[in-house]
């Protein structure tokens, strides 16, 4: 009868799961009032400033990328945790 004691990270970042798991729901909320953000401010900005609002889109999508890549390492190296024996 072992009960393991819930991790605070755990309940507020969910478990980083199986290595094709997808998004939690945290980051997906997030990138999802990014683009909402991005898009309503790219649909405002004046003709003059198309070139600058173009330069935010890029940096925007680069950081969705980088989450994406974060997630990835973090996965494999939460596996490389798993594999090692307990001190």
């Amino acid at each position: 009868m072992s009960e393991q004691k819930p991790s605070a990270q755990r309940m507020l970042f969910g478990d980083p799961g199986l290595p094709g798991a997808g998004l939690s729901v945290g980051v997906v909320v997030l990138l999802v009032l990014a683009a909402m953000a991005a898009v309503i401010g790219f649909v405002r900005l004046p003709d003059s400033m198309l070139g600058a609002g173009l330069v935010g889109i890029a940096l925007f999508l680069a950081v969705g990328a980088r989450i994406c890549q974060a997630r990835d390492q973090h996965q494999a190296l939460y596996r490389l945790l798993g594999k090692r024996p307990s001190p």
